[in-house]
């Protein structure tokens, strides 16, 4: 059974994962229509049955979050897993973040069901499955919103512009993804097997930044260093949002090599980590601005570790923050 939803504000057939639309019927939340996506991963179910048939009928458990999955009278982030049903049971269960999502203030809504990426859902358990569902939630609530915001724009104005919206979100998610599967994969997901000129490396990574007025200085001569260079490009990128994102679009940054040790260092003219705070910034979760995930920086650390590196913080000779990478293999 599946219906196009035109009567609610979200079209459920435009949406490319299941999703589920739910109607209030005397204080009991039914199904009211899903669309083909959930068809295809779960199966048929008729309109009016109670919510939590649907979790029974497919088999489908909560893995984190709110015993109760169905409430919609606010939104709620959750993982849920699929079983291994109709699977071999070598087979992972599929798992998926799951979010409640009202409409029209009132208690009618959909359910949104996110696959989670195999390599994430298979090794959250390194990091933590609490850490990887809190930070997959909060850090892609946006970018899905602002997909559905746009494809609900599109199919009201015609206008082709707001794909291009969606495909920015589908980006940002496909970053934030890849920023997860590092942090929870095991050491295969790095390969320093390549010599890499450790300049050119950083020159691409401040391309690849939203650096608004912020400007860079490559102080002396950067080494050549045996590194993965994408990872590497990863760990640069990381360390200039957070230098721009605490330090002001105008900051400086600077990168140069350390010469009492074999590694380099990454500083800016900003307002510093304060030194109670230095020992919790690599930390999964942690971060000092409310909009922030506390992936950035355990992504530098995760990379560092899985390189063989070492990484410490301190103060820049211009209060602001310092990190020194040490132990690196040069030519």
């Amino acid at each position: 059974m599946t219906a196009n939803g035109a009567t609610g504000s979200f079209a459920i057939e435009e949406w490319p994962d299941p999703v589920c639309r739910l109607s209030d019927d005397d204080g009991t939340q039914v199904v009211q229509a899903v669309n083909e996506a959930f068809e295809r991963t779960f199966g048929s179910i008729e309109p009016g049955e109670p919510v939590t048939t649907l979790f029974e009928t497919f088999d489908l458990s909560v893995v984190l979050g709110p015993e109760d999955p169905t409430v919609v009278g606010t939104e709620a982030d959750k993982i849920i897993a699929e079983s291994n049903r109709g699977r071999s049971e070598r087979e992972p269960d599929t798992r998926y973040l799951l979010r409640a999502v009202p409409e029209n203030g009132d208690t009618d809504g959909v359910l949104l069901f996110t696959p989670l990426p195999e390599e994430a859902a298979r090794e959250a358990d390194e990091i933590g499955l609490d850490h990887v569902a809190s930070v997959i939630s909060h850090d892609l609530r946006n970018p899905l919103d602002v997909a559905k915001a746009h494809l609900r724009a599109a199919r009201e104005t015609g206008e082709a512009d707001h794909f291009e919206h969606v495909a920015d979100a589908h980006e940002r998610m496909e970053r934030i993804v890849e920023d997860v599967l590092t942090l929870a994969s095991g050491s295969d997901v790095i390969q320093p097997d390549e010599m890499v000129e450790l300049s050119g490396v950083v020159e691409d990574a401040w391309t690849n930044v939203d650096t608004d007025d912020a400007d860079i200085v490559l102080k002396g001569s950067l080494p050549s260093i045996i590194a993965d260079p994408d990872r590497l490009g990863r760990l640069f990128e990381n360390l200039f949002r957070n230098s721009i994102q605490h330090g002001g679009s105008a900051v400086t940054v600077t990168v140069g090599p350390l010469e009492s040790a074999k590694g380099f260092y990454v500083a800016d003219d900003g307002q510093g980590i304060p030194s109670a705070q230095q020992a919790r910034v690599f930390d999964p979760g942690f971060s000092t601005d409310d909009h922030g995930t506390g992936l950035g920086l355990s992504i530098v650390a995760r990379v560092v570790d899985l390189h063989g590196w070492s990484v410490t913080v301190t103060e820049s000779a211009n209060g602001g923050a310092r990190f020194e990478v040490t132990g690196i293999e040069t030519s």
